[in-house]
């Protein structure tokens, strides 16, 4: 029909909508976009004419106006007759209630998603008026969408509902009534798809006296031109750089990227766009603003505001995970995160240490009231404020209006949205969320009472269908997608992403409807063909749409080779420097240059004040390893911060194997009284002995051990401790004559305390033992830097004669001593040191040179930490740098290229 419609040029449309609502001229456009860039272009023209007030005109998208008459026929004696219209919320709910309540929904693990595309084909239906009586041999998708949908149109009848899809034809048989305001001209503006259900509409208000009438930007003719990048990142890059150029133009008029796939791609796009156009945008708040927009907003549910108030309900449940919970300490929209903020920080890093990986309020709040725990009393008061809240009547099923005023007061008890004050963006973000609340709370004309988890989830996945964009001032660039540009003008337009695989789209039939009546009807996504001639028309649009048009494609994606869209491919290609397109001094390129650079020598610190450090021999371990990582962690106190973990990791299983080892040799004493101990009895004390081992994990951490993963982790330690003393048996007779004992020792002015594990008096000599559940090796004590220096440091401090040092190897199918000693044959699988295969033991003659090797090492390394030696000096790179924590503070990834640290291998025995 709109073919043969009265078309009026821009011009005399503008003209119109000047004489104001005298004129009852209405505007309709495909989308909410282009009616506001037409009520902007609209502005303009005012402006330009000198005008300084004007009339509101009458421009809105064409189911703004269906909604505009139902309302009309809701407010007047028609309202008896009128349908309640449904919600986007209400609908989809009912849509899952139907799937849920059909045989269909069997194979159907997730019922949303299928609500969802159910919707889509609802629209699809009405729109373009399709039969719904199982016509067109329908798949099993398509009878299980007419089951689903009976079922949907009965609810609604019975409840005298409708829904957005059914509007026009519920608001068309009344249009004769006084009541609705028609306009009287109706003018479709860039309205390139007229369905049935449209057409029906048009010509029933063109019936009660209003002309309809359509119009359309002129195209402008300019010449396209088309250029080749190498990727999409470098194609977007090359299309802001572009946009800017144009902007720093004397009249820059209004520029336009389209980037097809830009749902998907929407925060690479902002991030290119803004280092692009304001490099300093991070750090120039308000002043900052920038001069683009993006017509995509993003879901609700990934705004911080809210995402942190979901987060907030989220801890009335029985229990939340860690990190759930740690975002809401550190929150800036809860009370107290102002005046806490720093207290809340160090409140953060101490529960990662001590909290299980999931969290409830009581639990929570008991660690917050911890002696120990950094005080942050505002928080404290509103989790035990929250927890009592939930140990109310929370979680009685309640209706949805009810659940609406629960989780309202629970976020008002917590502080929400928090003390400082709010930007414009957040305003928004919180009246959207109000409104969100509201819409939910709507949910109980449609649904019963519901429990606390379903409310909550049906809260989240409404904030995660809801997408949201804070309203800004007009700006010059504009970021759109393929719906959004339709019948919009620029003065320089970018068309991104025309690669052949991308453009044109691919026909997509709706799975939920034959496809055989998708293309009588001449859907344009449901054949190829059509698909194909709307995608054409949709390019022949771009190229009238500016002044300047230029299309872009990429040539690689990946491993794999493009080309360009057959759409586009006749335009001519042209070399980028003939686009102008500026280049832009990065944030970072910015900064060095402008900087001074000054040489600072940071590779010393002061000397040490006081001698005597804290801690055990990691120190030495920490300076030998890397001066820079012994400063950072022993004089800064520079800490990682560690994530609450399930069970037992590597470093928790190793010290239950030294506390039950400790404990069984601590019972035994001797190897005599090993071997004396019948089997029985060795049993019961090993039994007991890893009762208290798991014991004692428990008072570090009550999470870690229970249930029937503690018999099983007791039944290991068991069978370990087992297997280590048959190697132990086989031994000459010796005695246990020290057990985690700790013993001060100094090596180059520095005192620390060193910890053994067991000494073991021999017939040669005394023996140092220290238990490894995991890899060693006897040349991490030999060399420059010795990796593992526990035991040097030991045999050496306690100023005792030492005839071996070892390490028992306490593991399933591998237990055994490996190490090195004085003489031959003190204990199996120890050596003397020119019979010892590792890589480094070759620069040693005997025992006594091992020593004095030692000492000289252990020397060095304690005087360079006294003397305040702080280099970022990793003795191999890269592997000394693979796991340590300070890789962001020595900024060790700058140095390149990497130097070649001392290096080799070890034989393993």
């Amino acid at each position: 029909m709109h073919r043969d419609l009265p078309r009026l040029e821009k011009p005399e449309l503008f003209e119109r909508l000047a004489h104001g609502h005298a004129a009852r001229l209405t505007v309709v456009t495909p989308n909410r976009r282009l009616a506001h860039a037409l009520r902007r272009e609209f502005d303009a023209a005012q402006l330009a004419q000198g005008l300084a007030a004007w009339e509101t005109p009458d421009i809105l998208p064409f189911d703004g106006l269906v909604k505009r008459l139902w309302e009309d026929a809701l407010y007047c004696d028609l309202a008896c007759g009128i349908p309640v219209l449904l919600s986007d919320t209400q609908e989809q709910m009912l849509w899952e209630d139907a799937i849920h309540a059909a045989r269909h929904a069997l194979p159907i693990y997730s019922a949303a998603p299928a609500a969802t595309q159910c919707r889509a084909a609802w629209r699809l239906v009405h729109a373009w008026r399709l039969p719904l009586d199982g016509s067109g041999e329908p798949d099993e998708d398509a009878r299980a969408f007419l089951d689903w949908s009976s079922r949907y149109q009965r609810a609604t009848r019975e409840k005298h509902q409708t829904d957005s899809a059914r509007l026009p034809e519920v608001v068309a048989p009344h249009l004769g009534h006084a009541a609705l305001r028609k306009p009287a001209a109706l003018v479709l503006f860039g309205v390139d798809i007229v369905t049935p259900q449209i057409r029906v509409f048009l010509e029933s208000i063109a019936a009660h006296g209003s002309a309809v009438m359509e119009a359309m930007s002129p195209p402008v003719r300019a010449e396209a031109r088309r250029v080749e990048l190498t990727d999409w990142k470098e194609e977007i890059e090359v299309a802001a750089r572009w946009a800017r150029s144009r902007l720093e133009q004397e009249r820059p008029g209004r520029i336009g990227v389209v980037v097809p796939d830009l749902a998907s791609s929407r925060a690479r796009v902002q991030r290119i766009f803004a280092n692009v156009m304001r490099p300093d945008h991070l750090a120039a708040g308000e002043a900052g603003a920038l001069p683009f927009n993006i017509s995509l907003g993003r879901a609700l549910a990934e705004c911080p505001m809210v995402a942190d108030a979901l987060l907030v309900i989220d801890l009335l449940e029985h229990e939340s995970g860690f990190e759930q919970a740690s975002r809401v300490i550190r929150s800036p929209f809860i009370a107290g995160a102002e005046a806490e903020m720093e207290a809340r920080a160090r409140l953060d890093a101490w529960l990662r240490k001590r909290s299980a990986p999931g969290v409830s309020l009581d639990s929570l709040s008991s660690l917050l009231e911890a002696p120990s725990a950094p005080r942050a009393p505002v928080l404290l008061d509103r989790m035990k404020r929250l927890a009592e809240v939930r140990k109310a009547s929370l979680f009685v099923p309640q209706l949805a209006s009810e659940w609406a005023k629960g989780f309202s007061e629970a976020l008002r008890i917590a502080g929400f949205p928090g003390e400082r004050g709010l930007d414009s963006a957040e305003h928004q973000t919180l009246d959207k969320w109000h409104e969100l609340l509201a819409d939910f709370a709507t949910l109980e004309r449609v649904a019963g009472k519901m429990g606390f988890q379903a409310a909550r989830e049906r809260l989240r996945s409404m904030a995660r269908a809801t997408v949201f964009q804070p309203e800004a001032r007009d700006v010059p660039i504009q970021v759109m997608g393929i719906l959004e540009s339709a019948g919009q003008q620029f003065d320089h337009l970018w068309v991104a992403g025309l690669t052949d695989d991308a453009w044109p789209l691919p026909a997509r039939p709706d799975p939920f409807i034959p496809v055989r009546a998708q293309r009588a009807a001449g859907i344009p996504q449901a054949d190829p063909g059509t698909s194909l001639e709307l995608d054409r028309r949709i390019t022949q649009g771009w190229l009238g749409a500016a002044g300047e048009v230029v299309v872009s494609h990429s040539r690689m994606r990946k491993e794999s080779e493009l080309a360009p869209s057959p759409l586009i491919d006749s335009i001519r290609l042209s070399p980028l420097e003939d686009l102008a397109v500026g280049r832009y001094a990065t944030l970072r390129g910015t900064i060095r240059a402008a900087a001074v650079v000054e040489t600072v020598q940071d590779a010393r610190a002061p000397a040490v004040v006081e001698m005597t450090r804290p801690g055990g021999t990691g120190l030495f371990k920490d300076q030998a390893a890397c001066p820079f990582r012994a400063f950072a962690r022993r004089r800064l106190e520079s800490e990682p911060l560690e994530t609450p973990r399930p069970g037992l990791d590597a470093r928790d299983r190793g010290n239950l194997v030294h506390e039950m080892m400790r404990s069984v040799w601590g019972r035994l004493g001797t190897h005599d009284r090993l071997t004396a101990t019948g089997e029985a009895a060795l049993g019961e004390i090993l039994g007991e002995c890893a009762e208290g081992a798991i014991r004692g994990m428990r008072g570090r951490r009550a999470d870690a051990l229970s249930g029937r993963y503690a018999i099983l982790e007791r039944e290991r330690l068991v069978r370990l401790a087992l297997e280590w003393l048959e190697e132990d048996r086989r031994r000459e007779a010796f005695e246990v004559v020290a057990l985690e004992e700790k013993h001060p020792v100094t090596f180059g002015g520095i005192t620390v305390n060193a910890k053994l594990d067991r000494m073991d008096q021999l017939a040669g000599g005394r023996a140092i033992i220290d238990y490894k559940t995991g890899v060693c090796k006897t040349s991490d004590w030999m060399g420059k830097r010795p990796d593992e220096p526990q035991l040097p440091m030991y045999a050496l401090g306690r100023g005792e004669d030492i005839a071996a040092v070892a390490f028992a190897v306490v593991k399933t199918g591998g237990a055994r001593y490996r190490g090195i000693s004085r003489v031959p044959n003190l204990i199996k699988g120890v050596c003397t040191i020119d019979k010892d295969k590792s890589w480094a033991a070759g620069r040693y003659r005997d025992w006594d040179q091992l020593v004095a090797g030692w000492r000289v090492e252990l020397e060095a390394i304690g005087r360079g930490f006294a003397e305040g030696d702080a280099r970022v000096d990793p003795k191999r790179l890269p592997k000394t740098c693979e796991n340590c924590d300070q890789q962001m503070f020595c900024r060790i990834a700058e140095k390149a290229p990497f130097d070649a640290g001392e290096g080799g291998s070890e034989s393993d025995e």
